[in-house]
């Protein structure tokens, strides 16, 4: 635990010692930029920081709360990643300004005015690497928003030499981390089960996570799902977000009472659910 404290306080310190290099840069680099300039942008900047490397902190250690942590660590992951892309920029900008300082004459005043060009020089690479740190963010965003629903089929054979013959041209259907708890859109994951139906599978396998905390995250889902249907059967098993350790309940008996809601519902789709079983 001592070695997990340390590790956990050192990430924190090198977290917030790249900001205290990353803001004094991008503010000097983005004069023209007047909002950088204010009291609200720092205050703004530095809260954000704080506030989610301090949850960071505290969530590795808290056995409760796990939604929460997780976002903490989505948030904090982001940010960091996006501030090392930030940061090549900014010390780029430094190591110019370093050499046009060595290479300026120190005694003619001409050699002021290469001064006027080093603030667009500055922006450019300011901006480039605001582009460059924004990748990260804008990937998640679009994931969540369209990449979520961008269901597709894979074709894999199988080549199995044991096989019994009676197997030979069987097709198996299989599908995973539904994770209900974050859908949006009823008539996309319609679509991707009607895909799903299409392939006409004879076995069709569902391999966990049906929920993100709750059982009643199925609720509204359960009777769409309740049409995978194949010839020989739908079997599934349980992920790890299904056991609801991904929620603070009240007691151990709320936390059972619910997951025994989430065995019912795969039954009530006609799931045939195996838990340390076979067929």
């Amino acid at each position: 635990m001592e070695s997990q404290s340390l590790t956990v306080f050192l990430i924190c310190i090198g977290v917030i010692a790249i900001d205290f290099y990353l803001f004094p840069g991008m503010r000097l680099g983005l004069k023209k930029w007047k909002f950088t300039q204010g009291k609200p942008f720092a205050w703004t900047y530095w809260s954000m920081s704080i506030i989610i490397t301090v949850g960071v902190a505290i969530g590795v250690f808290a056995k409760k709360h796990l939604g929460i942590r997780a976002a903490f660590l989505l948030a904090f992951f982001l940010l960091f990643i996006s501030k090392v892309m930030f940061l090549p920029f900014i010390l780029a900008d430094d190591i110019r300004r370093i050499i046009l300082k060595l290479k300026r004459p120190k005694k003619t005043t001409a050699s002021k005015a290469p001064e006027s060009n080093t603030i667009p020089r500055s922006e450019f690479l300011m901006k480039a690497g605001l582009l460059a740190s924004s990748v990260p963010l804008a990937g998640m965003v679009y994931g969540t928003i369209s990449g979520v629903y961008d269901y597709r089929v894979h074709h894999q054979k199988l080549y199995l030499p044991n096989l019994p013959k009676a197997f030979d041209g069987i097709k198996l259907g299989q599908i995973s981390d539904i994770h209900s708890g974050s859908f949006y859109n009823k008539k996309a994951v319609t679509g991707g089960v009607e895909m799903l139906m299409r392939e006409k599978a004879d076995f069709i396998f569902f391999t966990g996570d049906l929920v993100n905390k709750r059982s009643k995250e199925m609720y509204e889902y359960q009777d769409l799902f309740s049409k995978v249907k194949a010839p020989l059967g739908v079997f599934s098993s349980l992920g790890n977000h299904d056991y609801g350790d991904y929620w603070d309940w009240p007691d151990e008996a709320a936390k059972l009472a619910d997951f025994n809601k989430l065995v019912a519902t795969h039954k009530n789709m006609g799931w045939e659910l195996l838990r340390n079983e076979n067929r």
